[in-house]
């Protein structure tokens, strides 16, 4: 069985005015199940949304971790996030549940999910992407 290793720290000593944050959280994950995908989407720019296609989690309640890092280091190509709730539609219009901006990421938990649709601000920038099923 595959594991992946996760670590998030999250520290500052200026970001409250009276308390230092400092935190780190450690985890091994042990994803399976058939869909585990990995890749790079080039969007297409402002306006068009780019679509990660799955098929849908096996089943009511199948879990996954999705991890997205806009690769971009231009100031403004920023992208939104959304979830689709049937494959190969695209999300509602304003249904958008992240911005990620330059360089950021994210990693999370997600369920009973279709596909992603990402959608740039300005020019082309390029989402990597890891998607693994957890074990039910």
């Amino acid at each position: 069985m595959a594991t992946v290793n996760v670590t998030l720290s999250l520290s500052s000593t200026d970001l409250f005015a009276k308390q230092s944050l400092s935190f780190t959280e450690t985890d091994a994950l042990s994803p399976a199940g058939d869909q585990m995908l990995v890749g790079r989407l080039v969007t297409t720019g402002s306006g068009t949304e780019d679509n990660i296609a799955l098929k849908a989690l096996d089943g009511t309640n199948d879990l996954a971790y999705v991890f997205l890092h806009n690769l971009s280091a231009t100031s403004g190509e920023y992208v939104k996030i959304g979830l689709c709730s049937a494959h190969g539609t695209d999300s509602t219009t304003g249904d958008w549940f992240a911005v990620l901006g330059p360089g950021e990421f994210m990693f999370m938990p997600i369920s009973d999910m279709q596909d992603i649709d990402i959608e740039a601000a300005s020019g082309n920038p390029v989402v990597e992407y890891v998607l693994m099923e957890k074990a039910a």
